[in-house]
């Protein structure tokens, strides 16, 4: 719990982020080509969020940005698997 308490900020700006894209995914609800592109919009955001996160706090490696890229990756593809049908 300290550790939020400690990125309160940055866990903010995440939430509000994935939040506008949750709202923009269920506008464009009837747009496939649109959340795809919110998807991945949102999954890029995501992964620089984690990364920058790391960053800030000096505990950035090359597994932290593996996982964020693979996990943000997954996500979208996911969506777009979804979507395609």
């Amino acid at each position: 719990m300290e550790n939020i308490k400690e990125h309160l900020t940055e866990y903010i700006i995440l939430f509000i982020a994935l939040f506008i894209f949750l709202v923009l995914f269920i506008v464009f609800r009837f747009d496939r080509s649109a959340q795809t592109i919110i998807s991945g919009a949102g999954s890029i955001f995501y992964i620089l969020w984690g990364i920058i996160h790391h960053a800030i706090r000096e505990r950035i490696s090359r597994t932290i940005v593996w996982e964020y890229v693979l996990f943000g990756l997954l996500i979208f593809l996911l969506f777009y698997t979804v979507l395609s049908f």
